[in-house]
């Protein structure tokens, strides 16, 4: 007989798949040994045979113990996912997967006798409800807490908030620490540790705040996202809330906020940064302007672009002019413009005589192109493939103004003429000609005048269609096949 099954009423559902309650509800607390056992199993209930379905074909695929297989099916009944019937030899049946929401929760009085005298003797402010017991049952159950752990956390709180602390709060600490992999007593003690060791430091920070409070659990949160998350270290932190006038923790954490986003860690580079603030909000105010914007609050603007700009060496001057050129282009967005910033930053133009020098550059290379055009007899602005062409002529292939000069007149009444220009030159490249003499013995030859030759448009034969050859057309269309 087969070791793992269905039960009856998942074969009813036609369940052969994993239900997302799984992987939402169950996966994320179970031990990785039993979760492998379980989804192994639930693939042989999905084979018709029974074929290496034997808890020994379990033990030897899964590299385990007998004992450690049954064990996880002893964890999974438990867990409400499967039903032991038998013990010698074990049977097990896979039952329905369902949402821990969608469960009645049923609780052994006995189970938590001690957890319930323990946690009323910590809480002493008040009196607990049948609710509020079920509340944390549910809590220990779904995440695996241990009833120890959780009285260690909920003394932890009434230490931090008193006796009268609501066990929404108790149970969002549990929860969090549990989402940490802190589910046992001696995990909750080891971050109780942690978090007392924390205190002297999230201490200095309150000073320098000029808060005579002491740390709560926010507080130390806060500092562990900022030291863990962030990489900001103690010196820093403490320098920053010396700068903070009013609003305590909830303004600094809103400035740790505002220099992470910006990529600022060092107090100096904070420093910098408040200093110039006055200057970074006028360049805003000029790239808005010359574009043609209006913004309600500049600091988004600063802080995802002209910060990022000033970092790159563009100074407010330099700034203006990237935005007078995008006007000039009819660039309308700071996006647009940052693409701009961006390319001319991959040049190595940072400054204002690189800048226009690089567009003197292009501009005398258009002058050059638009005579080309001219001695072709195509009358049109230049465009982004004429550039494309030119450089490749010039710089890669190192042609000189001469041997280009005579592929022009070679090219001259030709149906598509920059495009033939660059054929002529193209093949000079592949024959290594690299002076005039060489180019006009070469386009004498017949070779020469064979690759030369245009291809004709091609003709295409005409027809018209009467009314009943247009209909008996349609009607057949669903035997016509595109080819």
């Amino acid at each position: 007989m087969a070791f793992c099954k269905f039960s009856t009423e998942n074969i009813k559902s036609s369940e052969v798949v994993i239900n997302s309650a799984f992987f939402e509800d169950y996966l994320p607390y179970a031990p990785e040994s039993c979760t492998k056992v379980f989804l192994y199993g639930l693939n042989k209930c999905n084979q018709d045979d029974d074929l290496n379905n034997t808890i020994e074909d379990f033990a030897s695929a899964l590299d385990m113990s007998q004992e450690d297989i049954k064990s996880a099916f002893y964890y999974w009944q438990e867990e409400g996912l499967v039903k032991i019937l038998n013990l010698s030899p074990i049977e097990v049946r896979y039952l329905p997967i369902t949402p821990k929401k969608f469960q009645a929760q049923l609780f052994k009085e006995d189970k938590y006798s001690y957890f319930n005298k323990s946690i009323q003797e910590v809480i002493d402010g008040r009196m607990l409800t049948p609710f509020e017991y079920r509340e944390y049952y549910l809590t220990m159950k779904s995440l695996h807490i241990e009833q120890d752990a959780m009285l260690m956390i909920a003394k932890y709180c009434v230490n931090q908030k008193g006796n009268e602390v609501g066990y929404s709060y108790i149970l969002t600490v549990a929860k969090n620490w549990a989402y940490n992999g802190i589910r046992t007593a001696a995990n909750v003690e080891k971050k109780l540790y942690e978090m007392e060791v924390l205190t002297s430091k999230v201490k200095e920070i309150l000073t320098a705040l000029k808060s005579k409070k002491s740390p709560n659990f926010e507080d130390k949160e806060l500092y562990m996202l900022w030291t863990d998350n962030y990489g900001y270290d103690l010196p820093t932190l403490v320098q920053i809330a010396k700068k903070i006038k009013k609003g305590g923790m909830q303004k600094l954490a809103e400035k740790i906020q505002e220099y992470h986003s910006s990529n600022l860690f060092s107090f100096e580079e904070i420093k910098a940064y408040e200093d110039n603030k006055e200057e970074l909000m006028n360049s805003a105010k000029i790239v808005c302007k010359s574009l043609g914007l209006y913004y309600e609050n500049l600091e988004p603007v600063v802080n995802t672009y002209i910060l990022k700009w000033k970092q790159m060496g563009y100074s407010q001057d330099v700034i203006k002019l990237v935005a007078d050129i995008c006007f000039k282009k009819y660039i309308r967005t700071i996006e647009q413009m940052d693409e701009i910033v961006s390319k001319y930053f991959a040049k190595g133009l940072v400054s204002i005589e690189s800048i226009n020098e690089y567009i003197s550059s292009t501009l005398s290379v258009d002058k050059k192109i638009k005579s080309i055009l001219e001695k072709l007899g195509v009358s049109r602005q230049v465009t982004s493939w004429d550039r494309d062409f030119y450089h490749t002529w010039t710089y890669s292939w190192n042609f000189t103004d001469e041997l280009i000069d005579y592929a022009i007149s070679l090219a001259e009444n030709k149906t598509q003429p920059m495009s033939y220009v660059n054929k002529i030159l193209s093949n000079w490249k592949e024959q290594n000609i690299s002076t005039l003499e060489e180019a006009k013995k070469y386009s004498k030859t017949e070779n020469y005048k064979n690759q030369q030759k245009e291809e004709k448009p091609q003709e295409f034969m005409t027809h018209s269609f009467s009314s009943e050859e247009l209909n008996a057309l349609f009607d057949n269309l669903d035997e016509v096949k595109l080819i």
